[in-house]
């Protein structure tokens, strides 16, 4: 029998072949099965557990988590290995096994303390010096690696990686405004000039002392995507000047409640006067 070609010779694929319609059919249901996963997963977040990175929507580990709980992924994790590296830096390096109804993904997770998050600073007289290597707090570094090998294993097992808006705002019903303005909007639209807190009059929580609240922690990310500030150690250097702290710290859940408020309050002005000399949102 003579098969059909086409006039370069080449032959037509078996198309009524019932193993390609069935391959057709299973890769249809994957997908379908696919971005209802995607659908359900996305329902599980709120705005807190979403920070904007570079104008897209960035998923923090504890929207992570409660996907996996959802699903019932499970993972192995390694011993963390710990590396040396010149100068006096170092790194940590996680591998983990996650795993989800028989399918199983190996992920890494690592962070460096030449990271500029990391960095930490004195001031000699009215100059800044960058400290030593040995002054960055390895168990910073070490956790880190971990949430990062977490938010990799999990977003990567049920295909929620490289997520838009629009991903977002068809499945979780979540728009970008629901993420970047949490504090400094209401109804889609920017507070009032007479309504913004003033850096020298910052509104008094009850409990200053208290640690800051992952409202707050998410409401100066807003305030400083929207000052165009994205790499993580200017933002927290930011958060330093404001509170004229002698050394950058290296996550806001080392503020407490009281110092949240006051940043918080002094990023709107900036946020108030930067939006004058560009006259406001278009």
């Amino acid at each position: 029998m003579t098969e059909l070609g086409n006039d370069t010779g080449d032959f037509l694929p078996a198309i009524a072949d019932k193993s390609l319609i069935q391959i057709a059919e299973e890769a249809e249901k994957r997908a379908d099965a696919m971005n209802k996963i995607r659908r359900i997963s996305l329902k599980q977040t709120n705005a807190s557990d979403w920070v904007d990175q570079q104008n897209k929507p960035y998923l923090q580990v504890s929207g992570a988590e409660k996907i996996a709980r959802l699903f019932g992924v499970s993972w192995r994790i390694s011993e963390p290995v710990f590396e040396s590296l010149e100068g006096g830096h170092f790194s940590y390096s996680y591998t983990g096994e996650f795993s989800l109804a028989g399918a199983t993904i190996e992920a890494i997770g690592s962070r460096s303390s030449k990271d500029g998050f990391f960095k930490k600073y004195k001031y000699v007289g009215e100059e800044r010096v960058e400290l030593p290597p040995s002054e960055i707090d390895r168990g910073d570094v070490k956790k880190a690696a971990y949430t990062n090998l977490l938010g990799n294993g999990i977003t990567r097992l049920l295909g929620i990686r490289n997520l838009t808006y629009g991903d977002l705002e068809e499945f979780a019903g979540i728009k970008r405004e629901h993420i970047t303005s949490i504090a400094y909007r209401k109804g889609g639209k920017p507070l009032p000039d007479n309504q913004a807190p003033k850096p020298s009059t910052p509104l008094a929580p009850a409990e200053p002392n208290a640690p800051a609240t992952q409202a707050q922690q998410q409401a100066i990310h807003s305030i400083l995507g929207k000052l165009k500030i994205t790499d993580d150690f200017a933002r927290h250097e930011e958060v330093a000047n404001i509170l004229k702290l002698k050394s950058v710290p290296t996550s806001l859940s080392s503020l407490n409640k009281g110092q949240a408020s006051t940043v918080i309050g002094a990023l709107k002005a900036k946020l108030n006067h930067h939006g004058k000399d560009t006259g406001g949102d278009k």
